[in-house]
C-alpha cells in the first residue's frame, strides 16, 4: 500500500482507522476495486488516502492479517487453542474462514492488540473466545469455550511474565503459587475433556451425578494443572474469609496448589 501523501486531511488517527476498515471488510475493498475510491470515500480526505491505494498490496496485506490473528503466536493458534469448540461449531454447519470474518468485523476483535506495546489490550484467545460467547447459549458449546480459553490463559500465567496483555476473565485469583480458579460447569461437558497432562485434582464420586461439577485451574512450580474437583476443594474459592474456605486453602497448599 502507498504511502499517502503529505498534506492529506486526515489525521493519523482517521488514517489508521481508515486503512484498517480497510483490511477487514472484504466487502469494501470490492468495492473500491470495482467502483473506484469515490464510490467508497466518505470525505475528501478519504478521497485522496483511498486514490493512492495500491490495490494488489492491499489485498496481500489483508491476507497477512488474517493468518496472523488465526495464528497469532509460533507454538500455537486459534484452531489448536480452541480444538474442541471449533468441532462443536464445524458440527453445526459454521466454517474456520466464517469464524474468522465474523470475528474481525465484531467488536471483540477491537479489544485484541496485534502488536502488544501499541496499547493493552486482551490475548487473542480471550478476544476470540468473548466473539463465540456471544452466540454459545448455554450448553456444551458454552462450557466448551470457556474451558479452552481458561486453559490458555493459565498456560501463559505459568509460563509468561510479565504477560504482554491484559486479562479479562473473571475469577481468577492470586495465590502463593501464582494464579487460581474456579468454573462450574455440566458433568456431559467435562465428561467430553479427558484426563490433561500435568492434571492433578481428582473428579469426585458424586461429581458424574451432580446437576453442575465445579473445575479448578492452578498454576503451580511445574506449570498448568486442572480438574475436577470437590464442594470443599471449590470452597477455596469463596468471596467471604471463613475458617471453611482457609481450611481448603491450606490443603491446596499442601499439595502445591495454593
Amino acid at each position: 500500500m502507498s504511502t499517502v501523501e503529505p498534506g492529506a486531511s486526515l489525521d493519523g488517527e482517521q488514517l489508521t482507522d481508515l486503512l484498517m476498515r480497510l483490511l477487514l471488510d472484504a466487502d469494501l475493498r470490492a468495492r473500491l476495486a470495482d467502483e473506484g475510491a469515490e464510490a467508497v470515500a466518505a470525505d475528501p480526505g478519504e478521497l485522496e488516502c483511498l486514490a493512492s491505494v495500491d490495490l494488489a498490496e492491499l489485498d496481500t496485506t489483508a491476507r497477512r492479517l488474517r493468518s496472523q490473528v488465526w495464528r497469532p503466536g509460533s507454538g500455537g493458534s486459534l484452531a489448536t487453542t480452541f480444538p474442541r469448540s471449533l468441532r462443536l461449531l464445524q458440527d453445526a454447519g459454521a466454517t474456520e474462514s466464517g469464524l474468522l470474518t465474523g470475528f474481525l468485523g465484531s467488536p471483540h476483535f477491537a479489544r485484541f492488540r496485534l502488536i502488544p506495546y501499541t496499547a493493552p489490550g486482551l490475548s487473542a484467545e480471550e478476544a476470540f473466545a468473548s466473539y463465540l460467547l456471544d452466540d454459545a447459549g448455554s450448553g456444551a458449546l458454552r462450557d466448551t469455550v470457556t474451558h479452552e480459553l481458561m486453559l490458555a490463559l493459565f498456560t501463559s500465567l505459568a509460563c509468561e511474565q510479565p504477560l504482554s496483555f491484559v486479562i479479562e476473565a473473571e475469577g481468577i485469583v492470586p495465590t502463593d503459587r501464582g494464579h487460581a480458579a474456579v468454573r462450574a460447569y455440566a458433568p456431559a461437558s467435562a465428561a467430553t475433556w479427558g484426563a490433561a497432562s500435568g492434571e492433578r485434582p481428582e473428579a469426585t464420586e458424586h461429581a458424574a451425578h451432580a446437576e453442575a461439577v465445579h473445575y479448578a485451574y492452578f498454576t503451580t512450580s511445574a506449570g498448568l494443572a486442572h480438574g475436577v474437583v470437590s464442594g470443599r476443594v471449590a470452597a477455596a474459592f469463596e468471596a467471604g474469609p471463613s475458617a471453611r474456605r482457609e481450611t481448603a486453602r491450606r490443603a491446596l497448599a499442601r499439595r502445591g496448589l495454593w
